[in-house]
């Protein structure tokens, strides 16, 4: 006989086809967004896109004022009654044990009425797991294949000699399909970056980190970006910089490092920083992030301009016309040098003045080299001198330069100061030897590393 849809849910058992299960009160936008698996009870409001690249698990949302249909996003879900036998004590079971854990006064009142309410809930199935659970059942009731005997395939040993000769073309093709971009995200694991060996890391004081490595597996990684409809992870939740991360994600998983370089300078400007010691607030943003590890973004910013440098693609661009505007930076911390290096781009004439003998702020003198290389910022350093911007170090604005003096001599004035100054705790023991600030310990550790004393 014909497998019916609605009948689809009783051709799995309960527990082996819904392993998770989350009853919640309502969700916000994008809920139940590339869920792939168990089971979510809604007993209230949803957001907008509800279920967009649901492709497994079911949905059970209390429709509490008809709107929810308009809020689902019904590309790759059938939105179907609460009526077969087994969906109704199915719920009915979850909200028992909902209200006996948390009290909730929803599913108390559900229950009280039930099974009337159950005439507001809609389920929520996906067409690739319907599609799944029929292909399980065919297969299951094709006794008579199953029962036949096999007759051994025979093997000549004769092969025409165009199987003999490798299509580089195909074989292109076939090595691309190893690699699946469409369900990279349930298929490959999250790998961080993995350490330098202990006995390398033992003798320096270098970054720990084997970004060499990381780089052999990038496209793999690279797959499991699922591409959302609403990329998190460059929104306000995510990446303050807005970094296009989806699109430099795709380039590098088609191998092309070039163009993928392109989109991540558009709007970094020192993704070699970034990659190596931003908090990553990018992945804490991600979608795949609510129910697997989140996509290693951080990882394959650095691995594409560390790959970038290694290629000799960057090289110093100074600007082709100069305003004539002169601007003073005062501070060479990471908010300086941004400021140089885009007021540079627009042709202004630009000078950073750093009260320390080093330029880079925190880059140089607060952030340990183990996390960041200081020939990593030096290089960058020195490109921007070739760009055409002038570092002045030793010098302190207010003490050796006064603030009249900058306001005469230049057009504009931008302060980038940081807040190094620390603030001092009255608590016992304060006076004690070997209590020090945080800014102070590490900047004179940097310098005794670099020689200094």
């Amino acid at each position: 006989p014909e497998l019916r849809t609605e009948n689809l849910s009783a051709a799995m058992p309960r527990k082996k086809a819904l392993p998770e299960v989350a009853v919640v009160e309502g969700v916000g936008d994008h809920g139940c967004e590339y869920m792939t698996g168990g089971c979510a009870v809604i007993l209230g409001l949803t957001g907008r896109n509800f279920a967009a690249g649901m492709s497994g698990g079911i949905a059970y949302v209390l429709d509490v004022d008809g709107s929810f249909r308009s809020k689902c996003n019904q590309e790759m879900v059938e939105l179907l009654p609460l009526e077969q036998t087994e969906d109704l004590k199915y719920v009915k079971s979850l909200l028992e044990e909902f209200h006996q854990k948390t009290g909730s006064k929803i599913a108390q009142e559900l229950l009280s009425r039930w099974p009337a309410p159950a005439g507001q809930f809609v389920k929520v199935f996906p067409y690739e797991y319907q599609r799944a659970l029929r292909q399980m059942a065919e297969t299951a009731n094709k006794t008579e294949v199953d029962n036949m005997v096999a007759v051994p395939a025979v093997n000549s040993g004769v092969r025409d000699i165009e199987e003999t000769i490798n299509d580089s073309a195909v074989e292109k093709k076939r090595l691309e399909k190893v690699l699946d971009k469409t369900r990279g995200f349930m298929k490959y694991g999250r790998e961080m970056a993995p350490y330098r060996p202990a006995e390398k890391r033992l003798k320096d004081w270098d970054e720990i980190y084997n970004f060499g490595h990381v780089r052999k597996g990038l496209r793999v990684q690279a797959a499991r970006c699922m591409e959302c409809g609403v990329p998190f992870c460059q929104s306000s939740h995510g990446c303050p910089l807005g970094n296009i991360i989806p699109k430099w994600n795709d380039l590098i998983f088609h191998n092309n490092w070039s163009e993928a370089l392109k989109q991540l300078l558009q709007t970094n400007n020192f993704p070699e920083f970034t990659g190596r010691v931003c908090p990553a607030p990018c992945e804490g943003a991600c979608v795949l992030g609510i129910n697997e590890p989140p996509v290693t973004i951080k990882n394959i910013e650095c691995s594409i301009i560390d790959h970038a440098f290694e290629q000799g693609w960057i090289q110093p661009e100074p600007p082709t016309n100069r305003t004539g505007f002169k601007v003073a930076v005062v501070g060479s911390g990471p908010a300086g040098m941004a400021a140089a290096h885009q007021l540079n781009k627009a042709g202004h004439l630009v000078t950073v003045y750093e009260r320390n003998d080093r330029i880079g702020g925190l880059l140089q003198y607060g952030i340990p080299t183990m996390k960041l290389s200081k020939d990593v910022v030096q290089r960058r350093v020195k490109l921007m001198a070739d760009e055409g911007i002038i570092f002045k170090t030793n010098i302190n604005v207010g003490k050796d330069i006064s603030a009249k003096e900058l306001y005469e001599e230049y057009d504009a004035v931008v302060l980038c100061t940081g807040a190094t100054w620390p603030r001092d705790l009255p608590i016992p023991g304060r006076q004690l030897e070997g209590i020090h600030f945080a800014m102070s310990f590490l900047e004179s550790w940097q310098k005794k590393q670099m020689g200094d004393g």
